[in-house]
Parts: C-alpha cells; structure tokens; sequence
C-alpha cells in the first residue's frame, strides 16, 4: 500500500480536529513476521488515530485464505470467527504476545485517558511497539492480565511499571503526567497513592481560583510536583477526546 499517502490524507483529517478516526492493522497477514508488524505497529501510531485497533486474521470458508491454509500453513480457530493461531511465518507464541500489546493498546491508548504519560514514557524506548510489548510483558509477568481492574487501578499499575522501568530517579514527571491525564478526564473523587498532597497549597488555590468553592465539581485545581498550578474545567471539553480544558494557572 501507498503509506505516505495514507499519512497525507490522516494528517489532512487530523488538522481540522473535528473528525474521529479509526486505523487498523491485522496480524497474521502472508509474508509477516512478528518484526515485520511492529514496524508496521510503529508507521501507523505515528499517525495518532483516536483509535488504533490491532485485528487478527479470520480464514473464512470460501475465502482466499481458506484457499491457501496448506501454502501458508495458516492454523485458526475452528469455531467463528475463525481467527488465525499462526502462520508460516508467525508462530503461536508471537500470537500470543501481539494479543498482549492488543490489550495494552485498549487499554492505555484507545481509551484516551493516559495520552500524555503514554508520550512521556515512549521517549523511555526506541519506539511505541517497544513500549507495549513492555507493557504486556509487565502485567503478564504481574499476574494482572484478563482481570477487571478499576480505572484508578489501571493509573496505579501504570505508576507501579513506569517505576520498575525508570527506577527512583525521575518517577516526579510521570507522576504528574498521570495527574494530569487523571483529571483532563473527570473530577475524580478518589485520588492514587502517588498523587501529592494538596492541603499544604489549599490557602494558595483558593487566592488563585475564589470560584472554586460555588463551582464545586465544575473545576478541580491541582498542584503538581513541578510547582506548575493546572486548572482543569470541565464546562468546556474538546470534541474528539472529551477532555477538560487546561490552564495553566502559574506556579507555587
């Protein structure tokens, strides 16, 4: 395929900010390997779809496919949707790891709420595929997968893993990210273990924003470890994402 027009025509559509768009890709495709995917992986996030959905390969009966599953040594699921276990070029082990990155993209991209930790911690890799398969391995490795984790546990386990990648020496940035991401979303009542103290700047907020108190849910004001004061209101959201708009209101 022609991917420089595609990038074209998805920067086009993502200029105007008015257009939620949907990128796919489907593995277990003929001639693709794990390596190959993850380059493919790496092209299509660089374009920064509202969502990026990882598909599997279905062999259909009386499709083309089912024509080749000898040729291609294509092996799937006998029951719909008949979706692809491996290849000849793709073993079932490295099925099992894209399913992984699969979940971790669901849940940490396609839900649009972690997008500014997301970017920090990309810059801890080569690339985005990287970070994923990071990702999946971490919760695989945690026992964490395929269970039904809050979405205020989900920013803690991601807390827990940027930690165990980062060490102790710059976990302050991505702590913020993740209050950041936290609150673009709603006005969470409850707060994550890592999240700061905001008592000691109570007197400083309530100088800076005076409207707090009759607005109540309306506007959350936090206080980052960086000093920076974000005000986040919740009256006005943008249209793609849903997210509160932000200002930054100075620094302590």
């Amino acid at each position: 395929m022609d991917l420089d027009r595609l990038r074209y025509v998805v920067e086009r559509i993502n200029a105007g900010k008015n257009v939620h768009q949907h990128l796919d890709l489907i593995a277990g495709l003929p001639f693709e390997d794990y390596d190959s995917f993850g380059r493919s992986f790496n092209d299509v996030y660089a374009m920064e779809p509202e969502q990026f959905q990882l598909g599997f390969l279905k062999v259909l009966k009386g499709s083309y496919m089912h024509e080749k599953v000898e040729e291609y040594d294509l092996k799937y699921r006998g029951k719909a949707p008949y979706e692809v276990l491996s290849t000849k070029w793709l073993p079932y082990s490295d099925v099992l790891r894209l399913k992984g990155v699969e979940d971790m993209v669901e849940v940490y991209y396609n839900s649009r709420q972690f997008l500014k930790t997301l970017k920090l911690f990309e810059q801890e890799f080569g690339n985005a595929f990287s970070m994923y398969e990071y990702m999946a391995q971490y919760y695989d490795e945690n026992h964490l997968t395929g269970l039904n984790h809050s979405r205020l546990a989900r920013y803690e386990i991601f807390h827990d893993l940027i930690r165990q990648r980062v060490g102790e020496e710059k976990p302050g940035a991505f702590e913020d990210a993740l209050m950041c991401d936290l609150y673009l979303r709603e006005n969470a009542k409850s707060r994550p273990a890592f999240a700061l103290a905001q008592a000691p700047y109570k007197e400083e907020i309530r100088r800076l924003v005076p409207e707090l108190r009759t607005l109540g849910t309306q506007i959350h004001v936090e206080v980052l470890r960086s000093g920076e004061i974000l005000l986040f209101d919740y009256r006005e959201k943008d249209r793609l994402n849903h997210n509160a708009k932000l200002t930054v209101l100075g620094r302590i």
